[in-house]
């Protein structure tokens, strides 16, 4: 997505920069691992292929790619630019929104995300950096409700986005393996949310009701944007 080639996203703990040539090689390597094939539901591919994804995802505006670099050492403050200019930052996993939708609905996005890097999971940094998707999906893009596909294997990953995120199970697949999770604002209609006859319990509407408000006073109070131009020169990788 064109929208956001120059966009950077700084939160306490990590940074979300836009897919470039030169993140190519490290996520190749991360991509030969048979775990994250199976987990991302990916095929390998050789590194001239993956250099032709990023720019293939670069200019489709149906997708959205931050790379996640977590802020090295951690307490970092949030947009503290000074404060970052002499980390390093760690190159982390990714994160996604797929503008999917058959009927062309831009409020209805798939989100995905992955930590490759095995140490920084179960840490914080996966949901920090879905939190700042959500909140910028939100806020800029005006997304409403947003899907989560997620191998019946990637329990972690299932109860983050349940438990924490506040998303609820719409759908079990035992053909693709998948759980099919959602999540809505306020504002969403009823034709965005469900394409069946499942509507959300006042229970969890509530839930994300007080998610939703959670987020954006997040998104003010925490994270704050720049351009790549700038962050590029004061980080290195």
């Amino acid at each position: 997505m064109r929208q956001n080639e120059d966009l950077v996203l700084i939160g306490p703990k990590v940074i979300l920069v836009p897919y470039k040539p030169e993140h190519v090689p490290q996520y190749h390597q991360w991509m030969k691992s048979p775990f994250l094939q199976e987990m991302t539901a990916s095929e390998p591919l050789t590194l001239q292929e993956e250099y032709d994804m990023q720019q293939s995802w670069h200019l489709d505006d149906n997708k959205c790619t931050f790379i996640i670099l977590a802020i090295a050492p951690p307490g970092t403050a949030a947009g503290d630019l000074e404060g970052i200019s002499s980390k390093k930052a760690v190159m982390i996993g990714d994160v996604n929104l797929f503008f999917n939708d058959p009927d062309n609905d831009k409020s209805f996005a798939e989100i995905e995300i992955m930590i490759a890097e095995e140490k920084f999971r179960r840490s914080g940094y996966g949901i920090e950096a879905i939190k700042i998707m959500m909140a910028y999906a939100m806020t800029q893009l005006d997304v409403k409700t947003f899907e989560a596909k997620i191998s019946l294997k990637n329990q972690p990953s299932t109860d983050m986005f349940k438990l924490r995120l506040g998303f609820r199970e719409r759908s079990v697949s035992t053909i693709f393996e998948e759980v099919t999770l959602d999540w809505m604002t306020k504002s969403a209609t009823l034709t965005e949310v469900v394409d069946d006859n499942s509507l959300p319990t006042p229970e969890e509407k509530q839930k994300m009701s007080t998610f939703e408000e959670q987020l954006l006073s997040y998104w003010q109070n925490q994270v704050q944007s720049t351009s790549w131009n700038i962050v590029k020169c004061r980080i290195s990788l």
